[in-house]
């Protein structure tokens, strides 16, 4: 038997919540699994949390989100008699009349099963304090403790009680984050950040000391964090290189962008845009990063500063991000379209991707006039083309285009 619940479960929390080894995440899901499967209820709750998505742990954890294996984990762990389940079930709104008339075959009301998990956070257990914290933070006390408007003197006092739960969260937060839980820092630094309307003011420097706090134990997510707060101030000073570098070392995959990109920049020392790419190219190990796949094609679409020019290779990246909702690259990924670099011609695309966009550069005013002059993709408009030509500023190719129209006595544009 394990200190706070079963040596699966126990050894479970530690490689989830108290580290950032996916390695060691992914080899406690079997032994998991079996302990759920013998009964374990607690192993049953933990394995929802990895099937819930990114947001319940360390999202660089190799966890494949599942709603529907997640809620029949969770019936299942209060079937088996998990607290914890019981705590986790309500905070997502699956604590239906039918589950808490199940619970009550190992829990006879919600305070009891409050209570189990709550001396598991006094004996020391920092999952089970984020846990409490939660139900303060949440509110989700109240149903818990069976309070109403109906039991308090005035609405103020009711209020007041409200006010006064919610800020019971921060001492439970603290301990587990401090403890070794990066985790229980996130509601703690949105509480801070954030405020809550009524009850709490926003406060940026309690949530910059928690950012702080977090970096300075190593945690990966809060030197990202951190360094986004001393970024606003610093730019890309040394400092928060070295934070977004450490970071990014443990694991934590988007900070690789940064670091890349102050090499691009030359913001630690000269510019140096092969060291970049090699960082934009770790950062790629995350399909969702949108920065380093902008940033990695725009290098390759440009073909200088020693990364050789592939075309086919910035429309792979480029279209992986604008899949992502991101088109800060539409213009370059526009012009592959419009001309056939490292794809097959599509002007209809290339119109596509430029309207989609509301920012103004040389080439995709080119590409809008060469689609509106050559009739490429839309009705052949000159006046329209000749319009977008003339918006490029000291670009040679623009210019060199307006020297094919020439305007008549009538003032209408035409082919020289």
């Amino acid at each position: 038997m394990g200190k706070y619940f079963s040596d699966a479960v126990d050894q479970a929390l530690e490689a989830i919540y108290y580290s950032f080894d996916k390695d060691r995440a992914a080899a406690c899901l079997q032994p998991l699994a079996d302990a759920s499967n013998a009964g374990d209820g607690d192993a049953s709750y933990i394995l929802s949390r990895c099937t819930s998505g990114p947001q319940y742990s360390w999202k660089y954890h190799p966890f494949q989100e599942n709603d529907e294996v997640t809620e029949q984990l969770i019936r299942k762990s209060i079937l088996q008699g998990s607290a914890m389940g019981v705590l986790g079930a309500m905070r997502c709104g699956m604590l239906t009349p039918e589950m808490e008339e199940a619970m009550k075959a190992h829990y006879p009301t919600l305070k009891d099963a409050w209570n189990a998990v709550y001396e598991k956070a006094e004996a020391g257990c920092l999952f089970a304090m984020n846990m409490i914290g939660n139900t303060y933070f949440w509110l989700d006390v109240v149903r818990i403790e069976g309070k109403g408007p109906e039991d308090f003197p005035s609405k103020e006092a009711f209020g007041q009680y409200l006010r006064d739960s919610e800020l019971k969260c921060i001492p439970w937060f603290e301990r587990a984050f401090e403890g070794g839980m990066g985790f229980a820092g996130g509601n703690l630094y949105n509480l801070y950040y954030n405020g809550d309307d009524g009850t709490f003011p926003t406060d940026e420097a309690k949530a910059e000391a928690v950012a702080r706090l977090g970096a300075e134990k190593g945690y990966p997510n809060w030197q990202e964090q951190y360094a986004a707060f001393l970024k606003e101030k610093e730019d890309l000073s040394q400092r928060v290189y070295d934070l977004y570098l450490a970071a990014a070392k443990q694991g934590q995959l988007s900070s690789w962008f940064y670091v890349g990109y102050a090499h691009e920049l030359g913001k630690v020392g000269p510019k140096d845009c092969q060291r970049a790419m090699q960082c934009y190219e770790l950062g790629l190990q995350d399909p969702r990063q949108v920065g380093c796949a902008n940033r990695s094609a725009r290098l390759f679409f440009l073909g200088e500063d020693g990364i050789p020019q592939d075309y086919a290779r910035a429309v792979q990246l480029f279209e992986q991000a604008h899949s992502l909702k991101s088109n800060w690259g539409n213009d370059m990924l526009g012009t592959c379209y419009l001309f056939g670099y490292g794809c097959q011609k599509d002007p209809a695309r290339a119109l596509q991707l430029f309207q989609e966009v509301d920012y103004s550069t040389n080439l995709l005013n080119y590409g809008l006039g060469t689609i509106y002059t050559e009739g490429l993709g839309a009705p052949q408009d000159i006046k329209k083309g000749v319009e977008y030509f003339q918006k490029c500023k000291n670009y040679t190719p623009a210019q060199e285009a307006l020297l094919k129209f020439k305007k008549t006595l009538f003032g209408k544009w035409v082919r020289r």
